[in-house]
């Protein structure tokens, strides 16, 4: 497979797509981007996906719809010294740590308000979050690139939702996750703030991207009061 047929095909402020971009710019390696407004599905997505679901990865013949797996991928395929721990305990826990972010805290971007029987899970995630960056700086790294976009976009778009302000009570994994925002690739790639707000507020005027609670304020409406 060549670098040159590598395709990316997202839509704009995604998270998800936030973790490709920041693993395709630190391993350099060259790439087309398709690129559509939040909600909508870009340009030539229908030829690999009957869903439409973003991101999707293109290398030659290959196809991934799985962010988690696309930073696999490029690391494995290009060279990533440092993607993962080099100790199998170690890896188990990055790993773990990104698998409950995806299965429970990402949801609560788009997701119903955090129920009273979901407290338990939320402090068995921000358990494994810790164990995970426990000790340790923020470096280039999956877990890094996994988290951080995540995180960005819970203070963003519900910064007082229970689960960011779950976070933001714990002092050290709030500092790493912010340590996490400043690494290169993953503030180069970040979308600007008032952009991001404005292409969040269409998408959520066309029905395209739930609206949260009215109970938990967004930065929209926090702007707005």
């Amino acid at each position: 497979m060549s670098a040159s047929t590598l395709r990316l095909y997202s839509d704009r402020g995604c998270p998800f797509a936030h973790r490709v971009l920041a693993s395709l710019q630190h391993v350099a390696v060259p790439f087309t981007h398709h690129e559509a407004s939040l909600g909508a599905k870009p340009e030539g997505l229908a030829g690999y996906s009957a869903s439409g679901r973003v991101p999707l990865l293109v290398h030659g013949e290959l196809v991934l719809t799985e962010s988690r797996v696309m930073l696999e991928y490029l690391a494995e395929r290009f060279g990533f010294p440092g993607a993962l721990p080099s100790d199998v305990a170690s890896r188990a826990l990055h790993r773990h740590a990104m698998a409950v972010v995806d299965d429970f805290l990402a949801p609560r971007l788009f997701g119903p308000p955090l129920a009273d029987t979901q407290r338990a899970r939320l402090e068995d995630t921000l358990r494994a979050l810790e164990a995970a960056t426990a000790g340790s700086e923020p470096a280039p790294s999956l877990l890094a690139f996994h988290v951080a976009p995540i995180w960005l976009r819970l203070r963003w778009w519900v910064p007082a939702s229970p689960v960011t302000r779950a976070i933001e009570a714990r002092p050290s994994l709030c500092t790493w996750l912010d340590a996490a925002l400043a690494l290169d690739a993953v503030a180069s790639t970040a979308p600007d703030p008032a952009e991001d707000a404005a292409e969040l507020e269409r998408a959520r005027a066309a029905g395209l991207v739930p609206r949260p609670p009215e109970d938990i304020p967004t930065t929209l409406q926090r702007v707005a009061g």
